[in-house]
């Protein structure tokens, strides 16, 4: 995958609670079909990072561009249909329901999750 186009964009990304540094100056690129892992011990920032990416938290500093655009001050929902959306730590959330019908109901018209991408 060397040489081909960042899918997502991340430059220097802060966010401060208070007097608490939770992410400071965060810099990576993604690659369509790439797959990263975040590591670090708990208060390391890991859900900070992925809650600022998924829209749910407004960074203090930096951008965050998928495929050439900034997402800078839109709404979560908008996160959403551009196939951006984070996850929960819960084995499973909808006991009833199946693992396709619990991924079925966090793709929204408009999304382009069904394609996977």
């Amino acid at each position: 995958m060397t040489g081909s186009a960042a899918l997502l964009q991340v430059r220097g990304l802060s966010r401060r609670f208070g007097g608490l540094q939770a992410v400071a100056d965060l810099s990576f690129d993604a690659r369509e079909g790439e797959v990263l892992g975040v590591i670090g011990p708990n208060g390391a920032g890991k859900s900070t990072t992925f809650n600022m990416i998924a829209g749910a938290l407004v960074p203090s500093a930096g951008s965050i561009q998928f495929d050439g655009r900034s997402l800078a001050g839109l709404p979560t929902h908008a996160f959403a249909a551009r196939g951006i959306m984070r996850t929960f730590q819960h084995n499973k959330p909808f006991p009833s329901m199946t693992l396709l019908d619990t991924y079925r109901s966090a793709c929204t018209p408009g999304s382009d999750a069904r394609s996977g991408r």
